[in-house]
């Protein structure tokens, strides 16, 4: 009898076991979840971003560094870019640092040992958890548009931003030495040092952003890390975070987005990185050039203008600025430095010094100070932002950023 009753349970798990694997199944065909549809196709984005690496690199801080064919990039899976050309350098730009390579400066504290070979360039290798959660931060948070708002935002995202109003003045890129800060960020939350190029009407914004982001989600820890975005409808359907999607064509063997920065130490003298995008006057690219300062810089790649609709020709609105969100508590990051500007030691605040824009035939240009004006959303004891009067070199100066918290 007890034998009888063991054979009936054994029975009974197996036949339920049985029902349970072929609930999903219907006239003999099986029907896929939504969950196993997601991964089925983050695994195919992660197959096609991914490319063959020639050669993989490991920094000092094991991040894995892929070497791939220039003309085999992920860039070149975008319908857009079927036919495009790609472009060593920006045309009618003088590049200043010809023979010489940036990931060997001392602001990215040597954590790389090599640079990719010839014909190659670096790219970061992305993971199943970098595009799940870059996928979750495009949908919470909002670019800011032409009359800065965030249209149906959350209150856990906050910006503060300079910019220079002049109805129908055309801006061909920006730039500004932005200094690097570490800052404590959680895992379900991000905050940037960053420029904006905007243009085009509310539901089909066009716009780049890059700078500097604090991201642990993206990146596995919160230092200040090399970042971009990019879209051509509000993120709608285009665009996404650094090499997320096929878009951005990289040109350059060491430096690609996630680098790591050295930050600087509050107290001690800042230490600050020149950040430029400009639209290349004759192929009309987007190019995004880093360096020690404008001399020394050297081009990291560009947006090809075929992804644009109305960045083709020139942005309405550039800038400056940082943003800061959470994407599951009421609380929001620090941002800059996480102290509250201040224009008496810039020793112990975020600042951008040598604002400027560029102009039609690709030459930088200052800034009209009289028509800079500044916004702040949530309280100003969680972030502020306030600019300088031109001080010799440094030109247009802003402080900007704070500690967070609740601040809606």
């Amino acid at each position: 009898m007890k034998f009888l009753q063991i054979s009936f349970i054994v029975y009974f798990i197996l036949v339920s076991f049985t029902l349970i694997s072929t609930i999903h199944c219907l006239h003999g065909e099986r029907s896929i979840s939504k969950v196993e549809e997601d991964d089925t196709e983050i695994e195919r984005q992660l197959k096609a971003l991914n490319k063959k690496a020639i050669k993989t690199i490991m920094t000092k801080i094991g991040e894995i560094i892929d070497c791939i064919d220039i003309c085999k990039q992920p860039a070149f899976d975008n319908p857009l870019l079927k036919n495009h050309k790609i472009q060593m350098t920006p045309d009618s730009i003088r590049r200043e640092a010809t023979n010489k390579t940036i990931s060997s400066s001392p602001i990215f504290g040597g954590l790389q040992r090599e640079i990719c070979p010839s014909g190659t360039v670096a790219i970061r290798r992305i993971t199943k958890e970098d595009l799940v959660n870059a996928k979750k931060f495009i949908k919470k948070t909002r670019q800011v548009d032409a009359n800065n708002t965030y249209p149906n935002a959350p209150t856990t995202n906050h910006f503060v931003f300079a910019k220079e109003v002049i109805e129908g003045k055309q801006y061909f890129g920006a730039t500004a030495h932005i200094s690097l800060h570490d800052l404590s960020v959680f895992r379900d939350e991000f905050s940037t040092s960053q420029i904006w190029l905007i243009n085009g009407p509310q539901e089909q914004i066009n716009s780049i952003e890059f700078g500097i982001m604090h991201d642990p989600l993206l990146f596995g820890d919160s230092r200040a890390r090399l970042f971009s975005s990019w879209t051509a409808d509000g993120h709608q359907t285009t665009g996404c975070y650094n090499m997320m999607c096929p878009g951005f064509v990289q040109v350059n063997r060491a430096v690609t987005f996630g680098k790591q920065f050295q930050a600087s130490i509050y107290g001690q003298p800042a230490v600050d990185y020149y950040f430029i995008v400009r639209r290349a006057p004759i192929s009309k690219d987007w190019w995004l050039s880093i360096g020690m300062d404008a001399e020394i810089s050297e081009p990291v790649g560009y947006w090809p203008k075929e992804l644009f609709t109305h960045l083709t020709d020139s942005a309405s609105t550039v800038q400056y600025g940082g943003f800061a969100s959470a994407t599951s508590k009421p609380s929001t990051p620090p941002m800059g430095n996480g102290f509250l500007p201040q224009l008496s030691d810039f020793s112990k605040t975020a600042f951008m010094f040598k604002m400027k824009y560029v102009n039609e035939t690709g030459h930088t240009v200052n800034l009209d100070r009289q028509s800079m004006q500044s916004h702040r959303s949530g309280k100003q004891e969680c972030y502020d932002i306030m600019l300088a009067s031109p001080v010799g070199e440094y030109d247009i100066t802003m402080v900007y950023g704070g500690p967070g918290g609740i601040c809606a």
